[in-house]
């Protein structure tokens, strides 16, 4: 730091006889800077109070990408319509497969496609899964490869793992189940346990001891023979190709039932249909008239006949006791089921 200082002196020339100014910096070394103190009473209170706690940095290290490189709009839509909320009915793998296929779809050239992955991953992800990413280390990914791992390991951990291999253990046939279904959700299950490690063979054994016995001996005479003596490769193929003829022919008798529903329904007028329910209507009256009709008459015999009835009873009732006792007996019994219609 310098300090300046004006000093006169005489000018050396002839012509002149004026003083001049010359200035001169002289280094200061013992000049300290000046320090600005704030009195804090001076200061609104709520400011005093206030702390701004730092942004914390990203999760991904800071990339090399050039200055022009965009990612396609559309790239990030698909993103955002598959993401992954990591709950337990969520298949981490399934996942992570559905976003390279996505990512594949999109070309970035060769460096900058792992760069691509890194940077839209957070926005493939949502719920429960946004906030582990969220709560990881900064700056701790810089590969893809590190992301997918830290991703797979926090959603299907080992103990999932374990339960699922424990399942496809203990597999067996459901009530009421058929061969084909049995075997669709085994399936279903090995896809489940991903890197499950067990071969054909081993599939093959926990599926025919899971079945019941006349399950079994369905398998058995199918095959010509125990199903077990099959090699791998044919006991797959054999079931592979009992689920495609199942899926065909329930296909085809899909189609067909619907090609006679469609065909009978082009067929009828919506005229005829309605002049066919009026005729049923109205042939549907005339019986129940016809009917009311009957029952009417049916009514007027049996007043007809009960009075007939009641009158001879009134007569009967004068016998005196000279009538012989079978006919008293007759005639009182008469009486009583005249009463009782």
């Amino acid at each position: 730091m310098f300090r300046k200082e004006y000093i006169r002196i005489k000018s050396s020339t002839q012509h002149s006889s004026v003083n001049d100014l010359v200035v001169i910096n002289i280094p200061e070394e013992d000049v300290e800077p000046k320090q600005i103190i704030l009195n804090p009473d001076d200061q609104p209170m709520w400011e005093s109070a206030k702390t701004v706690a730092p942004t914390p940095n990203y999760v991904i290290i800071q990339l090399d990408v050039d200055d022009k490189f965009v990612i396609n709009s559309t790239h990030l839509n698909m993103i955002r319509e598959s993401k992954f909320d990591g709950y337990l009915r969520a298949d981490p793998h399934d996942h992570i497969r559905e976003f390279l296929a996505i990512c594949n779809m999109f070309r970035y050239g060769e460096t900058q496609s792992e760069a691509v992955k890194l940077l839209i991953f957070s926005f493939f992800l949502c719920d429960k899964a946004k906030t582990w990413f969220n709560e990881l280390n900064e700056e701790s990914i810089t590969l893809w490869e590190q992301m997918r791992r830290a991703f797979i390991n926090i959603f299907f951990p080992l103990s999932l793992f374990n339960r699922l291999l424990l399942e496809i253990g203990n597999f067996s046939q459901l009530v009421c189940k058929s061969l084909i279904d049995a075997w669709l959700r085994l399936k279903s299950m090995l896809r489940k346990c991903h890197g499950h490690g067990l071969t054909k063979g081993a599939i093959i054994h926990i599926f025919y001891h899971g079945l019941d016995e006349p399950t079994q001996g369905i398998l058995d005479g199918t095959t010509e023979g125990i199903f077990l003596y099959k090699s791998p490769n044919q006991a797959f193929q054999f079931l592979k190709d009992k689920v495609l003829f199942n899926l065909d022919w329930s296909t085809k008798s899909q189609t067909k039932h619907h090609q006679r529903s469609v065909s009978f329904t082009v067929a009828s007028n919506s005229n005829n249909d309605n002049s066919r329910l009026m005729e049923k209507l109205a042939a549907l009256t005339i019986k129940m008239d016809s009917q009311i009709i009957s029952l009417n008459e049916e009514l007027q015999d049996m007043r007809e006949k009960y009075n007939e009835l009641r009158n001879g009873n009134a007569s009967k009732n004068n016998m005196n006791d000279d009538t012989p006792m079978c006919e008293r007996h007759e005639a009182n019994y008469i009486q009583s089921e005249g009463h009782q219609n």
